[in-house]
C-alpha cells in the first residue's frame, strides 16, 4: 500500500476558494488537481516555475472549443429533430382528422 502524507501550505483564502470552485466546475476537485501537478512535475525537467506548462493550456483550451463545438452542434441536432417531430405530429393528427370527416359524411 502506498503511504501518503498530508501536505499543507499556505494560501489566500480567497484564492483557494476560486481554485475549489474552479475544480468543482472542472468536474474534479483541488486536491486531485495539485496530486495530478505534482505527479506531472515530477515527469518532467525541473524549472524555476510552478505553473500548468502553457502547452497544457492551449491543450485544454482545444479540449474545451471541440466540446462546445459539438455541444452547440447537438443542441441543433436535437432542437431541428424535436421542430421535424413535432411537424410531423402535426401532419399526422391533421390527416387523421381529416379521415374522420370523410367517413362521418353520409
Amino acid at each position: 500500500m502506498i503511504q501518503k502524507k498530508l501536505a499543507t501550505f499556505r494560501i489566500d483564502a480567497d484564492q483557494w476558494d476560486a481554485f475549489q470552485e474552479w475544480a468543482k466546475r472542472s468536474g474534479t476537485n483541488a486536491s486531485a488537481l495539485l496530486v495530478n501537478y505534482t505527479e506531472q512535475c515530477l515527469d518532467r525537467t525541473p524549472s524555476r516555475f510552478s505553473h500548468f506548462p502553457d502547452r497544457m493550456n492551449k491543450n485544454l483550451d482545444k479540449r474545451l472549443d471541440s466540446l462546445e463545438q459539438r455541444l452547440l452542434f447537438l443542441e441543433t441536432s436535437l432542437e431541428a429533430r424535436i421542430q421535424f417531430l413535432i411537424q410531423q405530429h402535426i401532419a399526422t393528427i391533421h390527416h387523421q382528422s381529416l379521415q374522420e370527416e370523410e367517413n362521418n359524411q353520409p
